[in-house]
């Protein structure tokens, strides 16, 4: 946890955030807002990303589900308004609440003091606040911020935890098994209340504790134990003071003194989240740190709600103390995720699909823990696997009874347990590294609150979405009304009371500013934006591609969605329409008539025959090999959506053959009406003409004028999941943009190791490489190099910006050294997508249709850094859900921008999107940046993760490595590196 309150160290996000590949839990949704900014991706077989480029594949889906959805509160009362289109614009306007602007915020000249204060403390290459934005309607919000009182002579005194004989953390049943008998012991009873503690290492305490080091000893007893047994283990508990912290100086810091512009604030908001969460962390259960989910044992609660056989959603909410401009904040937002639904016996759990015991089943339990009370107490263990056989064949030497005996009649005999599934159901294997331990799956439980870490089927993830997704009014009620008692956070309970602490139950409310939106053109015209996006129809291309030497190849697996004889000629020849209508020259060979080249592959996946990865890769490249004219173009169309094989046709195309491919689902084509029809070859021929060179829209001179000799550049890295094998490389992305337009970013690609010296790397290591070949490919293209360098580094939370100055800037600067005499001014702005703040409007001309906030809102007070140069911007209108803003992180700054100048960039540059008629969440640098990964993750896909049993899935950190390198090659091919391939 950071001093700002962002908990995840990204894509670990993972996904966190470094992000990582695979696990769609650590790429956190963090709202469900459905906008369509990737213009309905016509084909998004990653399983990763809905239309606007987030996740929908769900760790923590940042809203939670309505207790009622009518909008009649229960608890204050909804405002509404006109609404376009029909119905009515609500928004959250609680009984008594104020809606008048925070005091410490509503005097501008005690602002304008403050920002003068700092701007002459000198503090290296470290970027202050230059000012607050003044550009655009003012307006005010509501934001999930719930300021907290303190008492200014406050001593906290932090306290680390060690036991003896060692505990490792690691040992997470263990450790907080051992920190529930030391606060239970009697010696303990005394500081009950002045102590908190996040049953890990640390205690805070509003006193000092006598006879340091502190010292407790407690008798080991499991759960469901009354006595010990005669060889319990005993552990010391020591408590060594490590710090005294005072609110004194935090009360200096948030109040913006120059003489702590270099207090370290991230200590004392720890401990302020320590003592926010201790009530919370004893009465619900947590899938990462400060996420909190709530389940109600009652037919009709809100609080879980079914995903499939096994697994259910948990709604819950997160906390963090945030330190603001005058005042500490507690920041709380709900979220879901996934658990383990419970289950008495793990046998029944196998078996509920009524169909025997399925792989899947035991897939999924393979990644559960079990609880097993046949030794006379609770004992929870991993799911090391399953036996290859019931527990009537399944045999063991035993001299306790005599010889060899099976699993049945060993439990029948030693523990007096007849097996009702003894024959039908697997034994489960719950032993360590070292030794099997075989138990019926019978007498394994599955305790409540486990949360579930694997990958969630398309079916799962749109039912998460659906629980999740609530209009903003409704999240706010729900914040308010559920979230603040649940946390013990208002009313105040124990211990925060004890602290003498006390937490508003009102939202902050701040200043906010609309930004106009640029106008958007076309070739033939300029084309309105209302709401973040605009109408297209009827208008060609700002620029053109030509598409030429193309051909189409058909995979078909023999179920209902295989085109029927020739259907595919009228599709084709109405995309091929569609591509000439909006401008595009479309050139076929002579003597074709008016269709492409055309080749058919039988890929059987439908009938689950398929080969492994090079088995398909050969199939497919002999397909196109058929072609009479090598294509450099292929447009695909798949019976079905399959990880497996888009993986396999984008490595192939991408690294081996320089192909560039577009996918479509039959699907989405076979049978609809011609208006759908031509609505989705709109949204594919905006990447084709993207990926030939062209550009579907651009900005007014007005709006572009300032870019003028500027390269903008995005940056990413991704991480491998929990489920890769140990050695498995991250990926690096930069991509930069290389025209007048600012719309074409082709990208560099590199693998890189995920360890350093032990240690999780979380910069890209090669940043000099990639950004000398995009300077390369900017001068080739603009016959100069820019004079500016705008970086957007996505996937870095705020306890890594260090890093990125200290590891990644040296890599840019290397990079422009290699070009003589060349010295641009260079800024580095970080986006961050997974934080828990939003927004609501007060007044319902300051919402759109679905009451959130208007696209361009921007906020640089009341929520954002005291001292830092950051703010939160909304490009893009939401259509469904609480909407998401960005946050933008200015940390490095040679160009001395303003605080209007570039939040009017980064608002402007959102609607550059080479693939949408809509303004996009983040700003397009930084989003293909994270494409870019996305589609490299597809060269990797044989080990990420492993199929399981598969050679690749027992091999080393060394050689999984070695693999990975065999697999990349030499990366992307030549004919497309310079390309936006990645679309």
């Amino acid at each position: 946890m950071d001093g700002r309150g962002h908990s995840r160290g990204r894509k670990d996000r993972a996904p966190g955030r470094a992000r990582e590949l695979v696990s769609q839990r650590d790429r956190a949704l963090s709202d469900t807002t459905a906008t369509a900014s990737a213009s309905s991706t016509p084909f998004i077989p990653r399983n990763r990303r809905d239309v606007e480029g987030r996740v929908p594949q769900i760790r923590s889906t940042r809203s939670s589900s309505p207790s009622r959805r009518d909008g009649n509160s229960v608890h204050g009362s909804f405002r509404s308004g006109n609404r376009i289109g029909g119905g009515s614009i609500q928004v959250f306007a609680p009984d008594n609440a104020p809606s008048t602007i925070d005091g410490r915020l509503s005097s501008e000249a005690k602002l304008a003091s403050f920002i003068n204060n700092i701007r002459h403390v000198s503090d290296g290459s470290r970027v202050f606040r230059p000012g607050f934005g003044q550009t655009g309607a003012k307006i005010s919000l509501r934001a999930n911020f719930f300021a907290v009182k303190y008492p200014k002579t406050l001593t906290l005194y932090v306290y680390t935890v060690s036991i003896k004989p060692e505990v490792k953390t690691t040992e997470k049943r263990k450790w907080k098994r051992i920190m529930q008998l030391f606060e239970q012991s009697r010696e303990w009873t005394p500081y009950v209340h002045a102590t908190a503690n996040d049953g890990a290492q640390k205690i805070i305490s509003n006193k000092r504790l006598p006879n340091e080091p502190f010292s407790i000893s407690v008798t080991y007893l499991y759960e469901g134990e009354t006595d010990p047994r005669p060889d319990a283990q005993k552990y010391t508990i020591e408590l060594e003071n490590t710090s005294v912290l005072r609110t004194s100086d935090l009360h200096l810091y948030l109040k913006g003194d120059p003489s702590k512009v270099d207090y370290d604030v991230q200590p004392i908001t720890s401990a302020f989240n320590i003592i926010a969460s201790h009530k919370a962390a004893r009465s619900s259960a947590s899938s990462e740190r400060n996420h909190y989910y709530f389940r109600t044992e009652s037919s009709n609660s809100k609080d879980t709600f079914p995903l499939s056989n096994g697994l259910e959603a948990w709604k819950g909410f997160c906390t963090s103390i945030r330190p603001t401009f005058k005042q500490l904040m507690v920041n709380v937002n709900s979220c879901t995720s996934p658990f383990f639904a419970p289950n008495a016996r793990l046998s029944d759990a196998l078996l509920s699909d009524g169909h025997g015991v399925s792989p899947n089943a035991l897939t999924l339990y393979g990644k559960a823990k079990v609880t097993t009370s046949h030794l006379g107490f609770k004992r929870q263990s991993a799911v090391k696997g399953f036996g290859q056989k019931p527990a009537r064949e399944t045999v063991f030497q035993c001299d306790e009874l005599g010889g060899i005996v099976s699993v049945e009649q060993y439990f029948h005999q030693r523990h007096d347990i007849s097996l009702l599934h003894a024959t039908d159901v697997p034994v489960v294997n719950i032993g360590s590294l070292k030794k099997d331990i075989y138990v019926p799956a019978e007498i394994c439980e599955i305790e409540a609150g486990q949360p579930f870490v694997g990958k969630l089927s398309d079916k799962e993830t749109a039912k998460m979405i659906k629980y999740a997704c609530n209009p903003p009014h409704i999240n706010a009620e729900i914040i308010t009304r559920e979230g603040l008692p649940k946390l013990g956070l208002a009313p105040s309970a124990s211990p925060i009371a004890d602290f003498n602490i006390e937490v508003s139950s009102n939202m902050s409310v701040i200043p906010a500013r609309i930004l106009e939106p640029p106008t958007v053109l076309c070739r033939d015209r300029s084309c309105r934006v209302r709401d973040g996006s605009w109408d297209a129809s009827d208008t060609k291309f700002h620029k053109a591609a030509t598409l030429q030497d193309f051909g189409v190849l058909i995979l078909s697996d023999g179920g209902r969605n295989d085109f029927r004889g020739e259907d595919w000629k009228s599709i084709v020849k109405a995309f091929l329409k569609k591509c000439r209508d909006l401008g595009m020259n479309v050139k076929l060979p002579p003597g074709s008539g008016d269709l492409p080249m055309c080749q058919a592959v039988r890929t059987d996946v439908h009938g689950h025959h398929r080969g492994s990865p090079r088995q398909t890769i050969a199939k497919l490249a002999e397909a196109i090999k058929r072609f009479p004219n090598p294509p450099k173009y292929l447009f695909v169309f798949l019976a079905n959506q399959d990880p497996h094989l888009y993986s396999v046709l984008k490595t192939l195309c991408d690294t081996k053959l320089g192909i560039h491919t577009t996918c479509m689902l039959n699907g989405h084509v076979k049978g609809k009406d011609s208006r759908s029809q031509a609505r989705y070859f709109s949204n594919v021929a905006l990447k084709v003409n993207s990926k030939l060179g062209g550009v579907n829209h651009s900005l007014d001179a007005l709006s572009l004028n300032w870019l003028k000799g500027s390269m903008l550049v995005g940056m990413d890295v991704t991480h491998p999941g929990h489920s890769a094998v140990r050695g498995t490389p991250s990926i690096a992305a930069v991509v930069a943009s290389c025209d007048n337009d600012f719309m074409l970013y082709p990208g560099s690609l590199r693998l890189q190791d995920r360890w350093k010296d032990d240690r999780l790397r979380e910069m890209i290591s090669d940043v000099k490489g990639m950004m000398i070949e995009r300077l390369n490919l900017y001068k080739t293209k603009m016959k100069a190099l820019p004079d500016r360098v705008l970086v957007f580094r996505d996937g870095v939370s705020e306890g890594q910006f260090h890093q990125v100055i200290e590891e990644e800037l040296p890599g840019l600067r290397e990079a422009v050294r290699a070009f003589d005499g060349y010295k641009p001014k260079i800024t580095i702005v970080i986006c961050t997508k997974q934080h828990n703040t939003r927004f609501y409007p007060i007044r319902t001309e300051d919402a759109d249709r679905t009451g959130n906030t208007k696209a361009g809102t921007v906020v640089d007070q009341g929520v954002t850094g005291i001292y830092d140069f950051d703010y939160y911007l909304q490009a893009h209108a939401g259509l469904q859900g609480t909407v998401h803003p960005t946050h933008y992180t200015v940390i490095y700054d040679e160009n001395h921008f303003a605080a209007d100048d570039i939040q009017q960039c980064t608002n402007t540059i959102s609607y550059l999107s080479a693939c949408a008629t809509r303004s996009l969440s983040v700003v397009p640098p930084a989003y293909w940046a994270d494409q870019a990964c996305d589609r490299a993750r597809c060269y990797l896909h044989e080990i990420l993760p492993p199929a399981r049993n598969s050679p690749e899935s027992r091999m080393t950190p060394e050689q999984i490595r070695q693999r990975a390198e065999e697999l990349w090659a030499t990366g992307v091919h030549d004919k497309l590196k310079d390309t936006m391939f990645y679309l």
